[in-house]
């Protein structure tokens, strides 16, 4: 009963070390996407800089939701 037990222990090891390296790979691979995406937005943003303009697309979605809560009360 105490072989069974030990290359048991052996066994978890090994595949605890397998699925944390896949872990490990899986969440590189993730952070890099996300910078990837980062990047591709702020050169986006660089391009169109004219046209992506949050202040006013800000403004305007509160004067229309001001506008309808008016026509609401």
């Amino acid at each position: 009963m105490s072989i069974l037990s030990k290359s048991l222990k052996g066994s978890y090891t090994v595949e605890g070390a397998v699925i944390i390296s896949i872990c490990f790979i899986v969440f590189g691979m993730a952070v890099l996407l996300s910078f990837e995406l980062f990047k591709e937005s702020i050169a986006y943003v660089e391009y169109k800089q004219d046209t992506f303009n949050t202040v006013s697309i800000f403004r305007i979605k509160e004067g229309i939701v001001g506008t309808i809560n008016a026509i609401r009360d």
